[in-house]
């Protein structure tokens, strides 16, 4: 099974944010584990590269976080497609749509995100990191 996963939760790995670190960890580890194959968009890497850096304050740190993190997920293009198609929906966030395009054009299950909300218009299925954990 194929998941996108969103900015937030592995945001929520590389800097141990408390309150979510927990459950979006265990989320990742299923990743790792290969229980179920986790993505993330191209375009999400550059975003989760330059806040870990920006929070941690240390770039050899980030590309070490991000070099484990790209064991454990792999990476979707971004295709043109996917950016005409987000544009054309005009979306309030952009960067969250085209998340959702991308996850739908590479037919993931769904989205892994603590921000549901965002997501809500883009017709595709939408899991907490809790909720995520307890499908089955």
């Amino acid at each position: 099974m194929n998941w996108m996963i969103d900015t937030n939760v592995i945001l929520d790995v590389l800097l141990k944010r408390e309150h979510f670190f927990e459950t979006s960890s265990a989320v990742l580890r299923q990743c790792e584990n290969r229980e179920v194959q986790g993505y993330v968009s191209a375009s999400a890497v550059t975003d989760i590269f330059y806040l870990t850096r920006k929070a941690l304050g240390s770039i050899d740190e980030t590309y070490r976080l991000i070099d484990a993190l790209l064991n454990t997920v792999r990476v979707l293009t971004v295709t043109n497609e996917d950016v005409l198609n987000a544009l054309q929906m005009k979306a309030r966030d952009f960067e969250d749509c085209l998340l959702a395009t991308c996850a739908k054009s590479n037919r993931c299950e769904g989205i892994v995100t603590r921000n549901k909300k965002d997501f809500l218009s883009f017709d595709i299925p939408l899991f907490t990191p809790e909720e995520f954990l307890e499908r089955k």
